[in-house]
């Protein structure tokens, strides 16, 4: 086969997208058609932080199992659960060292990309489409309301929702909602998602393995 040929079939290593739960699923697929629309990836539920550490692992596994011919960037996107802390239960450091130990090659990095407080939170980043989809009249509308968004999360949402006679649940009842936010307007200015879909960008094509790398990374 020519140089060119075996240029033609060496695939660009593809973004696997962690997710806690189907909110974050559904969210995560707009980002993913929008702002990710030019990246390989994929997005996959592991199903509430309960036992994260392990689920992200057998997750992967899986996913390697499956999929033998691909080479691999992970992101593993929590919620925070709090304005500050950590992820509940989660230890990147640990994810990490157990895929070195057992020299799986075929990931080439392991990143965080952490929701304050809650997927709900960078919700509010988008106020006004929330307001619309309320159908808010323009004179109870408060535009500086739910600032700074991650001071608020579900239940600020759902008391939203019942003042003006809706419901907001999370999962697939929520998939209507989300898919009317300015996805491009939450990314633009939520720090989080922002820094986040930057990485994921900035990444997409480069074959370099940082899970192997001598050079330390900075993991979010």
């Amino acid at each position: 086969m020519s140089k060119v040929g075996q240029q033609q079939v060496i695939k660009k290593p593809i973004s696997l997208l962690l997710v806690e739960g189907k909110t974050d699923e559904i969210f995560y697929n707009r980002v993913k058609s929008e702002p990710l629309r030019d990246c390989r990836s994929t997005i996959q539920d592991v199903g509430g932080l309960y036992n994260i550490n392990a689920k992200v692992i057998d997750r992967i596994y899986m996913y390697l199992q499956q999929h033998t011919d691909e080479i691999i960037r992970i992101y593993c996107c929590f919620d925070r659960e709090s304005r500050y802390g950590q992820v509940p239960g989660f230890d990147i450091i640990i994810i990490k060292k157990h895929f070195k130990d057992q020299r799986q090659r075929r990931i080439l990095s392991i990143d965080l990309i952490t929701a304050t407080k809650q997927i709900e939170s960078w919700l509010f980043y988008d106020l006004d489409t929330i307001y619309k989809f309320l159908r808010v009249p323009n004179s109870q509308r408060r535009p500086r309301a739910y600032q700074p968004p991650e001071k608020f999360g579900y239940r600020d949402l759902q008391q939203l929702f019942e003042r003006y006679g809706k419901t907001y649940s999370k999962g697939k009842g929520a998939e209507y909602f989300i898919n009317s936010l300015n996805i491009n307007k939450i990314g633009s200015t939520c720090e989080e998602l922002r820094e986040g879909i930057e990485l994921i960008q900035s990444q997409a094509n480069d074959m370099t393995n940082h899970l192997f790398s001598s050079r330390n990374r900075k993991s979010n």
